[in-house]
């Protein structure tokens, strides 16, 4: 093993970062997708409560004109609501911005930033997100985000990413099983 890193690198984290992972990784889950559609539905139905002299007759062009204009801001609404959720994430993971020092080993990562040192090994990661501008790992503790930026050599945050998916995984603690042994 060697004594010295692979690379070391430092970079400042800013707000910009945590709501890049947060929309990243933000995705509707199934029960959120049907509270869209409803919220939808909704906004649909509730064209039926317009009087016909402002919207013309029912299934009219106008009308339906309107139904289209109507789910559309509602849609929009769902839209703002769901960055407003995402920006809040992103302020509560990362409230100012920190400068953290990252050691690239072969087995490992260890970083430096606000508190003590810590090290991550890749068998301790369990999902790595690679997007155009940052990479995100999710480990049991938190979440380490690595930007583009901080890896000014072409393709080393590709190869880094790649190194972290082929390390072996850590195996998940078996199930205990809180019934005590028959006699």
């Amino acid at each position: 093993m060697p004594d010295e890193p692979l690379r070391t690198t430092t970079y400042t984290l800013t707000g910009a970062d945590a709501l890049a992972y947060e929309q990243a990784t933000g995705r509707l889950t199934p029960l959120g997708m049907l509270a869209l559609v409803l919220w939808l539905a909704l906004w649909g139905l509730g064209t039926l409560l317009i009087p016909p002299d402002w919207a013309g007759p029912r299934l009219a062009w106008t009308f339906n004109l309107i139904v289209s204009l109507l789910v559309a801001i509602a849609y929009v609404l769902a839209l703002l609501l769901i960055a407003v959720r995402q920006w809040w994430r992103a302020r509560r993971r990362l409230r100012r911005a920190v400068e953290v020092t990252l050691s690239e080993w072969p087995d490992r990562l260890d970083f430096i930033s606000t508190g003590m040192p810590r090290s991550l090994p890749f068998a301790e990661i369990r999902r790595s997100v690679l997007t155009r501008t940052h990479l995100f790992l999710d480990a049991d503790e938190d979440v380490l985000m690595l930007p583009r930026r901080a890896f000014p050599e072409e393709g080393s945050i590709e190869a880094l990413a790649a190194r972290i998916e082929s390390a072996p995984k850590a195996a998940p603690p078996a199930p205990v099983d809180p019934a005590p042994p028959s006699a």
